[in-house]
């Protein structure tokens, strides 16, 4: 066996190898959705199964060859299946994360005995070079795994998606075991098995849209209309009667039937508190279903739609059923869409706003509490008009209070000077639910308001710049006002809550614990 063969493999299988481990921990956080427990475990236990698997191959170097062959093509079968596992796991049973544990351990094995079976392979055939040898094979293999944490994020989820991912890789791996066999010059009943198992795996490509939807239709109550695997999420649309609901990554964004409830609180709490807004930006809220609310008012001139993944922009303005409950407001000439990551846009945009309105996922990990941040209030702030406001949704006021409570520390640690206004709603999809206003200090509060009101009047003086506009399916100015004032049940901090920054993203924490309260 030439060293070119065995280098071009070593190569080859680092690449899968790699992409096998961010499969796992990429799917684990769409289910699971925590994305630091869910590649924390992924990395540790597969590189634990890698070791593992260095260790038997000590067992396999007598036929070093056709083991490894054997190796690739059960790693094939298994990675190639690892996504439809997982995810059968999650729909089917409540074992899932064992599952995962023993899926990520086998794996590693797999991956760990491929490097010391390639150079045994060599020394096999006369090749012993010792150190040397070893150090020019895993130079490949480092070089493989570069190549392959860019191909996933930029080339494979993107266009591919992750089930079409996992058997694209598992198509690798197999079609590295029959290049090996045909270099050995060996006809065994493992060249016909493997070439078996490439039809197998093309079949399965091909039909992976139709598994990932069967498997869809368990894990949703509603028939799903439309699923899409994005770079950044998974996004599902279902429809039963008069409900509409958007799942990202499992998680529910709106219900059609109630979400005018939340929209109506963000979105006009925050407009009527500045007189005759004419700039609006909107982070987060691709949807649409935000800026339907902000292009009720005659003043907005300009509407600028922050939101990360285009897909999700796409769907608000194509999709049939999202574009008539947004009322094609992004067909509206007054809203320009940006799609990015909406702290980026913050720090370098040079636009100012009358009001910001902030839409975005809740902080249940450390990629998005960079966007709970008083780094990013700040920045928010700076980009205010004179008299300008802004307002982010804040997690449940009920079921995550402490969280909830937190984003408001936060809000006012970010920009000082200002009244901080919590706000609460029923949202019977949600259940009790949070929102945070900050607008310029009010006469007489010292620049903070108590929280729950704003002085004694409850919320009289708020939402009085300008006038509620016609249309709204939920709130009159009574009800409106009514959310400045929460319930005397309501769960209120036990102490001072330490406010979130880039370095110390408590929140995310903090939103984790609380979650860990309740059963679902």
């Amino acid at each position: 066996m030439d060293k070119p063969t065995v280098f071009a493999a070593a190569l080859l299988v680092a690449v899968g190898g790699i992409i096998y481990e961010l499969i796992l921990g990429t799917a684990a956080s769409y289910l699971f959705g925590d994305s630091v427990v869910a590649f924390s475990v992924a990395t540790g236990l597969t590189l634990f199964g890698m070791g593992i698997g260095s260790l038997l191959a000590t067992r396999l170097a007598t036929n070093p060859g056709l083991n490894f062959v054997r190796n690739e093509v059960a790693l094939a079968l298994l990675g190639g299946s690892s996504v439809l596992i997982l995810y059968a796991a999650f729909s089917l049973t409540e074992v899932y994360w064992l599952v995962f544990v023993l899926l990520s351990l086998a794996l590693g094995v797999g991956i760990g005995v491929e490097i010391p079976l390639l150079v045994a392979l060599l020394k096999e055939h006369g090749r012993d070079e010792s150190v040397g040898l070893l150090s020019k094979v895993l130079a490949v293999d480092y070089f493989g795994a570069l190549a392959a944490s860019l191909l996933f994020p930029f080339v494979m989820l993107p266009y591919l998606g992750l089930m079409r991912t996992a058997y694209a890789v598992a198509l690798l791996n197999v079609l590295v075991a029959v290049f090996m066999l045909r270099r050995m010059g060996r006809r065994t009943r493992w060249t016909w098995l493997a070439r078996l198992t490439v039809v197998l795996l093309v079949a399965c490509f091909a039909a992976s849209s139709a598994i990932e939807g069967a498997i869809n239709t368990r894990l949703y109550q509603d028939p799903v209309v439309h699923y899409e695997s994005t770079a950044y999420q998974k996004l599902v649309l279902t429809s039963f009667g008069d409900d509409v609901r958007l799942y990202l990554s499992d998680q529910l964004q709106f219900s059609s039937v109630d979400e005018a409830r939340y929209h109506e609180t963000l979105a006009h709490a925050t407009l009527t508190s500045v007189a005759a807004p004419a700039s609006v930006a909107i982070l987060g809220g691709g949807d649409g279903l935000l800026a339907r609310e902000v292009l009720r008012y005659p003043s907005v001139r300009e509407v600028t739609v922050v939101d990360l993944d285009p897909a999700v922009t796409e769907l608000a303005r194509t999709d049939r059923l999202v574009s008539d409950l947004n009322e094609h407001s992004f067909d509206d000439p007054r809203v320009r869409v940006v799609n990015g990551d909406a702290f980026r846009f913050m720090d370098t945009t040079a636009q100012t706003f009358d009001a910001v309105l902030i839409d975005l996922v809740d902080p249940s990990n450390e990629r998005i509490a960079k966007l709970y941040s008083t780094e990013f209030y700040a920045m928010v702030a700076n980009h205010l008009r004179p008299g300008g406001v802004y307002a982010t949704q804040a997690t449940s006021s009920y079921f995550t209070p402490h969280a909830f409570w937190q984003v408001a520390a936060t809000v006012r640690a970010g920009s000082p000077g200002r009244t901080v206004v919590p706000l609460s709603v029923n949202v019977p999809s949600f259940g009790e639910w949070g929102f945070v206003l900050s607008l310029p200090a009010v006469a007489g509060q010292g620049g903070a308001a108590v929280p729950g009101t704003i002085g004694p009047d409850g919320g009289a003086r708020l939402f009085a710049a300008t006038p509620l506009p016609e249309g709204l399916s939920f709130h009159t100015l009574d009800s409106l006002r009514a959310t400045a004032t929460l319930a005397g049940d309501h769960p209120g901090p036990e102490v001072e809550m330490e406010a979130s920054t880039l370095l110390s993203p408590v929140v995310y924490r903090t939103y984790q614990q609380d979650m860990s309260r309740w059963r679902y």
